[in-house]
């Protein structure tokens, strides 16, 4: 019996140090400062925005845009591997490598200890919040997409890193190239300026809204109509009302105005049409004044984020 007994506590003893063993191995891999942080790349690679926010450490603050950490913002994580796990007094500091885009990317994570699961396992947290931002300007717009994810320039966007994120501008009036953005540092902003050009439906709609507008200018029936581009000088005396209409309506060029949303439209090779009659102050004859007027101008277009496009001055 008492052999029995022993063989017992044998077994016992290395169950104990098998159990010992592999919690050790688990808090050397699994649960330890860079298992954490490969789980969280893990979770970047099945592009689980969810998931990823739920690690311990990953602060969204409330006066900042979560627009972007969605599962459709995320971009392609590959190839994670473990490059080094340092610790600092406490604070870990782990490497990583990815592949992101195409190209490998070394990313450095700041993890700390907290506390174990169950009395065993040891639990993590981030010591630094592994996010980061992209501040987009768009000129003359404030729309955006990134990784296809509709976004507007008012403030800078938190990102997950690492990550790759492609910004495009592509509306019914403006376009521009794509421009791909990696983020790997924790905490910094990055930058990006999109300079979308007019498509060619944005120069018909503009030619479109500087002829309703040359419309609303004719209707003046006065010499020199109000915030208009043209106007008929008479030092005689006018009787009646003058006519105009409008003969040819200009071509427009576009570019950017110097203020957020507008853009400046240039006209060409347009005119318009005065009919009047003048007296004479000398001697008092009339004659009928029948004349055209070249009308280029220049025009201050504001595009709307409805796409809508309003006239709000012209000059000669």
């Amino acid at each position: 019996m008492r052999r029995s007994l022993l063989s017992w506590l044998v077994v016992f003893a290395l169950l104990v140090a098998g159990f010992g063993a592999t919690v050790l191995a688990l808090n050397g891999d699994v649960f330890s400062a860079h298992g954490f942080v490969r789980s969280y790349l893990q979770a970047l690679a099945r592009q689980d925005a969810d998931e990823a926010l739920a690690f311990a450490g990953v602060v969204v603050p409330e006066s900042e845009s979560a627009t972007l950490l969605v599962d459709g913002a995320l971009g392609r994580v590959d190839d994670i591997q473990l490059l080094s796990d340092v610790d600092h007094d406490g604070v870990h500091t782990v490497r990583y490598s990815v592949e992101l885009d195409g190209g490998e990317q070394i990313t450095e994570f700041h993890v700390k200890h907290d506390g174990r699961s169950l009395g065993l396992f040891d639990t993590w947290r981030f010591a630094v919040s592994p996010l980061a931002r992209i501040d987009v300007t768009v000129v003359n717009d404030s729309r955006f997409t990134v990784n296809g994810v509709d976004a507007a320039s008012e403030t800078p966007l938190l990102v997950f890193v690492p990550g790759s994120y492609a910004v495009d501008h592509d509306t019914t009036y403006l376009t521009a190239l794509s421009e791909t953005v990696t983020v790997v540092t924790v905490g910094e902003t990055t930058e990006v300026l999109v300079e979308p050009e007019p498509t060619k439906a944005f120069d018909e709609a503009a030619e479109d809204a500087v002829a309703d507008y040359l419309d609303e200018c004719v209707t003046q029936q006065v010499l020199m109509p109000t915030g208009c581009p043209f106007g008929f000088a008479e030092a005689n005396r006018i009787e009646g009302l003058p006519e105009w209409t409008v003969e040819e309506y200009p071509a427009v060029t576009l570019e950017a105005g110097t203020v957020a949303s507008t853009w400046r439209a240039r006209g060409s090779e347009g005119a318009v049409r005065i009919a009047v009659t003048v007296k004479s102050l000398f001697d008092g004859s009339t004659n009928s004044v029948d004349e055209k007027i070249s009308v280029g101008g220049s025009y201050l277009l504001v595009l709307g984020a409805d796409d809508s496009i309003t006239v709000l001055e012209a000059s000669a």
